[in-house]
């Protein structure tokens, strides 16, 4: 589900900003599991991600396929911060950074792969905690 401009007000808004098909609907069905009335915003380039992200005044959380030093570049960080959101990180650099322990790996969680729909539900709930 696409949400448009303002769309994000009052729902529970979730962004997946993944490139591939299955494990983005894979992680929307977790959230939908989790939170029923969520709204799901999703993207696949960091152009849509940023585009999506600005369609929602709060976010609960983002998840997004890249590494800390593009996050950083793109300011992805403080538009979702902005929102009200938290982000978690997946994919090849986001990992690759977590395993080296470099420090910008380690401001955000990342999702490991293979990921299971009880580690995706941890972050839901670690995210409403914070």
């Amino acid at each position: 589900m696409s949400a448009m401009a303002g769309e994000c007000k009052d729902a529970n808004a979730y962004l997946v900003a993944v490139r591939d098909f299955v494990v983005s609907q894979d992680l929307a069905d977790t959230v939908r599991e989790f939170d029923p009335g969520a709204m799901i915003v999703t993207a696949r380039t960091c152009r849509e991600t940023l585009n999506a992200i600005k369609t929602c005044d709060r976010l609960a959380l983002a998840f997004v396929e890249a590494g800390p030093d593009r996050i950083l570049r793109a300011r992805l960080d403080v538009t979702i911060r902005e929102r009200h959101g938290r982000l978690v990180l997946l994919g090849d650099d986001a990992e690759d950074e977590w395993e080296t322990g470099g420090a910008p790996g380690r401001i955000w969680p990342v999702l490991m792969r293979p990921f299971s729909s009880q580690a995706v539900t941890a972050l839901l709930i670690a995210g409403r905690r914070a």
